[in-house]
């Protein structure tokens, strides 16, 4: 078979490894992944750039790599969700879709999903949402309001919750794609504990960040590619190197400019307006824009599509291509497959999009932008157009 998997592989760690086995365990089975650049969906840099991140999947079992583009890699859980199944399911060659599950039960979030799209649901959630909360914590209510708790507990975690979107834009563009849930060994998504030899993504960054050892958290290649980023001057990325860029960028922007900004409603722009122009630092401007109402990581992931130009206008565009980061033996099989099937065009490399419509010129047009910012967050900044110059991994 050949499964999908949606990822950011930030870095790519142990837990990863786990599920790319776990699919892989007959030895037949060929896994494309759909990952995220240079931003991901917490609102911040990547540790490292794509290109290297690439290499360390398909040196662990990833057959082919895919850019997830950057419009859905900084949006919610759903349109994340949406942008990394669209790729898959435009491939027109991919079976399923495996993804990690607290619950590991795919029936549950399959009825799940099917809960929050009902007609009968949308008054709940308004009631809810009514009430101040935040969009999570209101439909999570809105379900329990409806079902109890056997379904509203798959919206409390994060795998889970990704899982239900995956599921529900898998049946809303029809794919002919079957989920697979694989239950998470281990740590939770976003802990900082540690179990044996697992740990989440986000706490290997803190460890590295604060000189920790993270060795044995990771497969060895993926460690190795990690650890020459490291001594060369390509990683750690470190968002904060872009405050005073993203402050004047605030500082500059009209309230309508505000309004534009993908994700920003119900006056939200009028409570950036005002704490911008009330703080000297983005942790400050943060705390001020938020509510009960608005996540943190939401308020991280509008201030970033400030940053990046991400408007509003962009949730309009569909998924315009499927880009290509690098593949190995199999994966060259699977492409060789999908230009028989892709619903879209494959492109594997830049100058490819010179042929393609307006829609694919912007997106690849706003990649590039944001892979220019990110490189000023390395230890060592890069010259502009490295997402243009840098070269499929093929392995």
């Amino acid at each position: 078979m050949n499964y999908g998997i949606v990822a950011e592989f930030n870095p790519f760690h142990n837990g990863h490894k786990y599920i790319v086995d776990t699919l892989k365990a007959n030895g037949e089975n060929t896994i494309t992944a759909v990952m995220s650049e240079s931003f991901v969906q917490r609102g911040e840099c990547a540790c490292m750039s794509p290109y290297e991140r690439t290499k360390a999947a398909l040196l662990n079992g990833v057959d082919l790599v895919l850019s997830l583009p950057v419009p859905y890699a900084t949006a919610s859980a759903e349109r994340f969700a949406l942008g990394g199944v669209t790729v898959l399911g435009s491939m027109g060659c991919i079976d399923a879709l495996g993804f990690g599950s607290e619950c590991g039960d795919v029936e549950c979030l399959t009825k799940c999903a099917k809960a929050i799209t009902a007609e009968e649901f949308s008054p709940l959630l308004e009631n809810r949402l009514s009430e101040g909360l935040s969009f999570p914590t209101a439909r999570q209510k809105a379900l329990r309001d409806m079902y109890g708790d056997a379904f509203a507990d798959a919206l409390s975690s994060p795998n889970d919750l990704l899982g239900v979107e995956y599921i529900k834009a898998i049946d809303k563009n029809k794919f002919p794609i079957k989920p697979i849930a694989i239950k998470r060994v281990g740590v939770s998504h976003d802990s900082n504990e540690v179990s044996v030899n697992f740990c989440s993504a986000s706490a290997i960054r803190s460890f590295l960040k604060n000189g920790n050892e993270i060795k044995e958290f990771m497969p060895e290649e993926s460690f190795e590619i990690l650890n020459e980023a490291v001594l060369s001057g390509n990683a750690p990325a470190d968002f904060t190197k872009l405050e005073n860029a993203i402050l004047y960028k605030l500082r500059t922007m009209s309230i309508d400019d505000f309004k534009k900004i993908a994700d920003v409603s119900e006056g939200l722009e009028y409570r950036f307006f005002e704490a911008v122009r009330n703080s000297v630092t983005l942790t400050e401007i943060l705390e001020k824009v938020k509510t009960k109402r608005y996540t943190h990581s939401r308020l991280r992931r509008i201030v970033l599509c400030a940053l990046l130009g991400i408007t509003e206008e962009y949730t309009d565009i569909p998924v315009a291509y499927i880009r290509v980061l690098g593949f190995n033996e199999k994966g060259a099989e699977i492409l060789k497959q999908a230009k028989n099937t892709a619903t879209l065009p494959i492109v594997t490399k830049s100058s490819d999009i010179k042929y393609l419509d307006k829609n694919a010129k912007k997106i690849f047009e706003l990649e590039c932008k944001a892979r220019d910012i990110f490189s000023l967050c390395l230890p060592v900044p890069q010259v502009c157009g490295k997402e243009m110059t840098d070269k499929l991994i093929v392995l």
